[in-house]
């Protein structure tokens, strides 16, 4: 969760765990292993912070025991995707969705087969539109029926946007094409949008991120391609520095829409995550150094925002900006980003952006070529899964 208040990802698989029979269903017993799984990630976490890790009940063991319980969740998921009514079954992408967060807090490794699946199981029940649209009304308090439906399609789609920095792929159910279920209400009932509390970023900027991520990925693919076979890269350079010129002025003016409360986490998170996609475009297209002022201007403002979030135990999903931010800093300013890294530090996956930074300051102060997160991550295969 993002910020503090009632969880509705906790809300939602409960609601499956207490109200079907244990070992009935195979969807249900896959979701079960996969908390216990979540559970034991973060007690090896806390136990390699106290420095207790060998030994029986140690962070070693707890890990160890972890990953058994992902096994045994996957075996569960595969076997009742076997099945029509296992593959339609709204526990059957909330384990999905399980599995994937045992590999982020573990370290963000593994985790492409597991999406691919669940975006698989929501293309088979007819994509997110159909989806929702065909999902039960919600009973009053609780997050089930429809409510519980876009909860898991937005886990889904916000795991598959970050996937996608890693990867350098494009999303597939946030594309500009297809991205219209996120904010369209599929039906009278579909009012409960779980995005701020989950994610701490205000639902109306997601599509954004996902357009701009999606032309960074084709910007970079067209440069790859030009360089292959032409040594005349102006005329498609040209037009990509158009269009992230465009899209750096968009992120520029955006505001949220009108809204009687918008908490102080969710402010911060979208000043935060606006200020990184103008980063983004600035590196990655626009081609600016890492010390460039306006490089500069941006990442600090990403990392007071994060050092804000985290004094006030609020620094969950924002490793990506900390981590792009603090590839861009230089000498007196490189100490901040580590003690923010340890204000944010719950989990394994912080210790994986905290690798990546320190891989890449080590390739600026030695002057070698790939000093930037994409170059490091390629090279270390790092393909991993950071919110």
């Amino acid at each position: 969760m993002a910020y503090p208040s009632e969880n509705p990802v906790l809300a939602a698989n409960l609601q499956f765990i207490l109200h079907r029979n244990r070992g009935s269903e195979m969807a249900v017993e896959s979701l079960r292993m996969a908390l216990l799984g979540i559970a034991a990630v973060h007690q090896s976490f806390l136990l390699s912070r106290q420095g207790v890790c060998n030994g029986e009940g140690g962070a070693d063991d707890c890990m160890q025991l972890a990953y058994s319980f992902r096994t045994k969740a996957k075996h569960s998921l595969y076997a009742a995707c076997n099945t029509v009514d296992g593959a339609r079954d709204d526990a059957t992408l909330a384990a999905a969705t399980g599995i994937i967060l045992i590999d982020i807090f573990s370290g963000g490794q593994g985790w492409g087969k597991t999406l691919t699946l669940a975006k698989t199981l929501v293309n088979m029940r007819g994509g997110p539109a159909v989806l929702l649209a065909r999902s039960l009304q919600s009973k009053h308090n609780t997050v089930t029926g429809v409510s519980r439906a876009r909860l898991l399609l937005e886990t889904v789609a916000v795991y598959e946007l970050f996937g996608c920095l890693s990867t350098g792929q494009e999303p597939t159910l946030l594309s500009p094409h297809t991205s219209s279920w996120w904010l369209d209400h599929a039906n009278a009932e579909d009012v409960t949008s779980h995005v701020e509390k989950v994610f701490g970023m205000s639902r109306q900027l997601v599509p954004l991120l996902a357009r701009i991520t999606s032309f960074v990925s084709q910007a970079l693919r067209n440069r790859s391609k030009v360089r292959e076979y032409s040594p005349d890269e102006s005329a498609v350079e040209s037009e990509d520095v158009e269009r992230a010129r465009m899209l750096y002025s968009l992120l520029e003016n955006w505001t949220r829409a009108p809204t009687d409360v918008v908490p102080s986490r969710v402010r911060m998170g979208d000043n935060i995550y606006t200020n990184l996609a103008q980063v983004i475009l600035l590196r990655d297209v626009l081609g600016l150094a890492p010390d460039d002022p306006l490089v500069q201007q941006h990442a600090n403002t990403i990392l007071n925002g994060c050092a804000d979030c985290g004094q006030s135990t609020m620094g969950v999903d924002l490793n990506w900006p900390l981590i792009i931010a603090g590839c861009q800093m230089f000498g007196a300013d490189r100490p901040r980003v580590l003690n923010i890294f340890d204000q944010f530090r719950c989990c394994y996956e912080v210790e994986t952006s905290e690798h990546i930074v320190l891989q890449v300051w080590k390739r600026l102060d030695e002057e070698l070529p790939g000093a930037d997160w994409r170059s490091v991550m390629h090279d270390l295969k790092l393909d991993v899964l950071i919110l």
